[in-house]
């Protein structure tokens, strides 16, 4: 199953991917809209569901809240997975890329996922692009609160039997410029225990600066365990660097987090100039099986074929 909470633009008129555009809601980027989101395979279509969301009282007849639900008891049915992945994607993503990213994802890992989908694709030439999509990152961290804030409250709702019958493990994925995003969510002041609902976060690739991150990687006080992965070479942040500090997902200095478990691939097999390691297009099985493991909200560290190097801070491939 893949849940779609998105703050861009809603064209009601659409039950395919074009239900969500690419431009911000016109009610502002505060504003978040739910969708469910199947792929039939004979036709290669996507079909999106809007859920309809209004500012109700009674919590329990809103029907994100009913869809919650649904899922719960789908889960407990073992008709959805006990296992989802909380994802953010990066720049310049059209929703049908983000979409076909989820399916990736859900297909590779066993996994379901829920999707934040923000207007990361404004159009124009490269660096204006960057530039708007940089600003709608920074903009849209208020929708994404809401979304923890809501998703959390839904969590922590159930019963200790629903609890004990219906247990998941919920992990968050970030890629790339979606960090950026996360960034500006942690350093605001209101941020607090949102994290706390997942077992796993995972800044992949993080198109943020390295300089300072701590400051704000450590404010994450909540959540199991916190992973940053690392590749000198990877060929998409060597081109933000041109016009932005060092990347934290391309930068093996000041790795000095202390809630982090630094992961650098940069010398690994088959792994060349990559930008993306979840999706499975590296023949790498080192690689794979971690993120089987982060995925599934296991330890990653632990995997055959990484070692710790002390004078990085980081395990190594």
């Amino acid at each position: 199953m893949i849940i779609i909470v998105s703050n861009r633009r809603v064209n009601e008129d659409q039950t395919d991917h074009r239900l969500f555009g690419e431009r911000a809601n016109v009610n502002g980027l505060d504003e978040i809209r739910l969708a469910t989101a199947d792929y039939d395979e004979p036709s290669q279509r996507w079909h999106l569901s809007l859920v309809p969301e209004g500012d109700l009282d009674d919590e329990d007849s809103r029907p994100s809240h009913q869809l919650f639900q649904r899922v719960m008891a789908g889960i407990q049915a073992g008709q959805h997975q006990k296992n989802w992945v909380f994802y953010i994607h990066g720049f310049n993503q059209s929703m049908l890329d983000n979409l076909n990213a989820c399916r990736e994802i859900q297909t590779l890992y066993d996994v379901d996922v829920i999707t934040f989908a923000w207007p990361s694709n404004p159009g124009g030439f490269v660096l204006g692009e960057y530039q708007r999509a940089r600003q709608a990152a920074r903009a849209s961290s208020n929708a994404l609160d809401r979304t923890l804030e809501l998703l959390g409250r839904y969590l922590a709702s159930r019963s200790l039997v629903e609890m004990r019958n219906c247990q998941i493990s919920l992990n968050l994925l970030v890629h790339s410029l979606g960090n950026y995003l996360f960034e500006d969510f942690v350093r605001d002041p209101v941020f607090s225990d949102e994290t706390r609902i997942f077992d796993n976060i995972i800044f992949h690739q993080a198109d943020a600066d390295n300089r300072n991150h701590a400051q704000w990687v450590d404010r994450v006080e909540h959540g199991r365990r916190i992973y940053i992965t690392l590749h000198e070479d990877d060929s998409t942040l060597k081109a933000s660097d041109i016009i932005n500090p060092g990347r934290l997902g391309n930068t093996l200095a000041n790795l000095n987090a202390q809630r982090a478990i630094y992961l650098d691939f940069t010398n690994g097999e088959n792994v060349g100039r990559s930008h993306n390691f979840f999706d499975g297009q590296i023949e790498n099985v080192t690689i794979q099986t971690i993120f089987t493991r982060l995925l599934n909200g296991q330890r990653g560290e632990t995997v055959a074929g990484l070692s710790f190097d002390p004078t990085l801070n980081a395990f190594r491939l």
